[in-house]
């Protein structure tokens, strides 16, 4: 997989895709960025042999935060205050104009390559939200605005203990946007969110884990091994079951409940009707025919093999 910039390097190892942000000193996430991870995104989404994927900074940096050169570019091409409603509708043309990679790669030489620029994260950061593979977050150094908000939209977050995570964006007088504010307030509620983003101070790691933002936090020297043993593991999971809980959890639990359940029942049918479960449950329900009396150490060890090694093959015959 070759992105279609030096922003990024990949590298496969098994069915786990090692993503890396390589934009020295810092990587700053900036337009050209924005045009690789949005390549690598589209890849991996098609690619079947990968389950997992983690995203890194090269060295002992993350994504510090956005380019503040490109902010400003796109603050100085606006020619006057855009009120709310005119916005939400240049959002919105750029958002269907970023859906056709061809349309994208035409306004990249316009005047529009700024909004475009914006809907372009938004598309990329919510492709890992649908796609059938674990997204995980390895946060290996300082990770403000877009560093925070790309973490955010992974499904999960290991972080090293010495860094520091936030969303600073009110200190320059504008919003954390590409999704930042709404993932935010769902992972940690509206009080707690509202507080962060109005004062824009960051968290320790340690703050971070306790808030909800990180699911672990492992000593730096740890993290890479760390990041990859989770990564190995779910990405053995079947892509039907990752694909339905995802859209389970981030599209149906933002909805009202009743709409939710809905959703959730035809996701249940779904990863039910698909030949990955038909395997695992005949599997576990040998064991469990097999094992004699079924006490509870019994039962659990014919969970283990099947949460640590996947869905078992195929019969070839």
């Amino acid at each position: 997989m070759s992105p279609s910039a030096s922003r990024l390097t990949t590298v496969q190892d098994g069915r786990v895709l090692t993503v890396t942000f390589n934009r020295p000193p810092r990587h700053f996430f900036d337009e050209a960025m924005s045009v690789a991870f949005d390549d690598v995104t589209r890849a991996v989404a098609r690619d079947s042999t990968i389950g997992a994927v983690i995203f890194t900074g090269d060295g002992d940096r993350f994504i510090t935060h956005f380019d503040v050169p490109d902010l400003l570019r796109g603050a100085r091409t606006i020619p006057f205050p855009v009120g709310y409603r005119t916005a939400r509708a240049v959002a919105g043309a750029a958002r269907l104009a970023t859906a056709s990679r061809t349309v994208d790669r035409t306004l990249r030489a316009t005047p529009a390559r700024d909004v475009v620029f914006m809907g372009r994260i938004y598309h990329s950061l919510n492709r890992l939200n649908r796609m059938d593979k674990v997204v995980i977050a390895e946060i290996n150094g300082l990770a403000l605005g877009m560093g925070c908000i790309v973490a955010l939209a992974c499904d999960i977050r290991l972080m090293a203990d010495d860094t520091h995570i936030g969303l600073p964006e009110t200190g320059l007088a504008f919003l954390a946007g590409a999704g930042g504010t709404q993932r935010l307030t769902h992972m940690i509620g509206t009080s707690r969110a509202l507080e962060l983003l109005l004062d824009g101070r960051w968290l320790t790691a340690a703050q971070a884990h306790d808030l909800g933002l990180v699911h672990e936090v492992v000593a730096r020297d740890d993290l890479s091994e760390r990041a990859h043993a989770v990564a190995q593991r779910l990405a053995r999971r079947s892509p039907v079951s990752i694909r339905e809980i995802k859209r389970s959890v981030y599209d149906a639990a933002t909805r009202p409940m009743r709409s939710g359940l809905a959703r959730e029942a035809a996701s249940t049918i779904t990863t039910l009707s698909a030949s990955d479960a038909e395997r695992a449950m005949s599997a576990f329900n040998t064991h469990l025919s097999t094992v004699g009396e079924l006490t509870d150490d019994a039962i659990l060890r014919g969970w283990h093999p099947l949460l640590e090694h996947g869905v078992p093959p195929s019969d070839p015959s």
